[in-house]
Order: structure tokens, then sequence, then C-alpha cells
């Protein structure tokens, strides 16, 4: 399970820590599936530092506010969207 501060579909997730983006990155290399929590805010926006593209992400799990484009565009990337 990774939270991020940031989530653009096309672009990858983001965190303004350099240091956690590595961490978060040796993380999602040695795991067998990459869960991504946020909340429905962090869609769209980019950070400082990149850990990983779109393609890593298995999972998400975010809040009902997520907006339609963004549910339409994990779901077309292949991600098990959960909405809680």
């Amino acid at each position: 399970f990774l939270g991020v501060d940031g989530f653009d579909v096309h672009f990858g997730l983001t965190t303004p820590n350099v240091l956690e983006a590595k961490v978060n990155r040796v993380m999602i290399e040695i795991a067998r599936r990459t869960v991504v929590v946020c909340d429905s805010s962090k869609f769209g926006r980019r950070s400082l530092s990149s850990i990983a593209p779109t393609s890593a992400v298995h999972q998400t799990i975010t809040d009902s506010r997520i907006s339609k484009a963004d549910l339409r565009a994990l779901e077309e990337a292949g991600i098990e969207v959960i909405v809680v």
C-alpha cells in the first residue's frame, strides 16, 4: 500500500520528498502488487519527485469525489479502482 501526494494518470505517481520517492520505488520493485491509497484531491497533481509510472499500479483506493474523467482514465489504464 502506497500513499502519494500526486497521481497524474498520464505522468504517474509523485511526492515532494526525493528520499521518499527512492524508498517508494524500491517498495514497488519488490512488491507483487502495488495498491495506491489517495483521496480524490491527489488526482491530476504532480509533485517534485517521480515515484513510478501509472503502469506500476495494480489497484487504487480513493474516495467518492474522484472525477468521472479520472476514474475512466484509471480503468482504461487497467487499474482496478475501489471507491469508498
